[in-house]
């Protein structure tokens, strides 16, 4: 099996974060992820999450849709044949240094992605379309939209971030200007029709981690998507695994982690699947 390089395990994106396309080791696509950044000059987000670990430098490189065809066609045609031939893909994920709801080129990326994805199906066809969203998006029709076509015609894959059921963690975790609820109604409207995967970070912040009352807090929120007829997919309870841009947000051991989602599932009335995810991979994948 091919060996990692350092790039791969650390999610680098490049020099100061400008490259277009980026492979990793990614421990929820469980193997190998190429990336996809929407924002190579510079961090693009409304949210300031302290966990992140994108920094704010700027860099010259200005994003072109031209330029990220010859990216993904250079990766697929030279760099995966010369270090990871035979190694599957599982997804090919538009992330990068932002929210990337809020890039003008988001179709036009997607469209790429997914067309890159069919002409080298020996190389990419079993692979998944994801994006990773801070699930602002679901609160502008045009973008709501824009997902819900592809996931009707390439089997998008959502992964939308809901790290707290009260306001004041939520605050805490996304310091943004956002309210919780309307994130939350966003969320319902979309997955109604359509499914989403929910990440959630499990983290402590100045050395404190979140208690049973935020466990509580939660279960409620996701009892009352549920009971709305939200169709989560699964949950994806994750800890930080790189260094973040913030040292107040630190990560949780295994047993944290697994301690949390005990808490949570035992306030859950339906129980969607849990993928809990450590510092260094899954923990457990089960439906609790």
């Amino acid at each position: 099996m091919p060996m990692f390089s350092e790039e791969v395990v650390s999610h680098k994106r490049g020099e100061n974060g400008a490259s277009l396309v980026y492979p990793v080791f990614s421990r929820r696509s469980e193997g190998l992820s190429l990336g996809v950044n929407l924002f190579p000059d510079r961090k693009r987000c409304n949210f300031d999450c302290p966990y992140c670990e994108v920094s704010h430098e700027t860099t010259r490189t200005v994003f072109d849709i031209g330029n990220l065809n010859l990216a993904i066609k250079d990766f697929f045609e030279r760099r995966y044949l010369r270090h990871w031939a035979g190694l599957p893909i599982k997804d090919i994920c538009i992330s990068g240094n932002g929210e990337p709801s809020l890039s003008p080129h988001l179709e036009a990326a997607l469209e790429l992605c997914a067309e890159y994805r069919r002409r080298f199906s020996s190389i990419a066809g079993a692979s998944e379309l994801v994006i990773i969203t801070n699930s602002t998006g679901f609160l502008d029709p045009g973008v709501s939209e824009l997902l819900a076509r592809y996931v009707e015609r390439e089997g998008l894959k959502i992964w939308a971030k809901l790290d707290s059921g009260s306001q004041d963690g939520f605050q805490a975790l996304s310091r943004s200007a956002y309210r919780l609820d309307d994130i939350v109604d966003g969320i319902g409207r979309f997955a109604r029709s359509w499914p989403v995967i929910l990440q959630t970070m499990v983290c402590a912040l100045n050395g404190e981690a979140p208690g049973t009352g935020e466990a509580l807090a939660y279960a409620a929120l996701l009892d009352r998507l549920l009971s709305l007829g939200a169709k989560i997919e699964a949950i994806q309870l994750y800890t930080i695994a790189r260094t973040t841009a913030d040292p107040s947000a630190q990560a949780l051991s295994d047993g944290e982690m697994l301690a949390y989602a005990a808490m949570l599932s035992s306030h859950l009335g339906k129980k969607p699947s849990l993928r809990i995810f450590g510092r260094d991979g899954a923990i457990r994948a089960a439906r609790e």
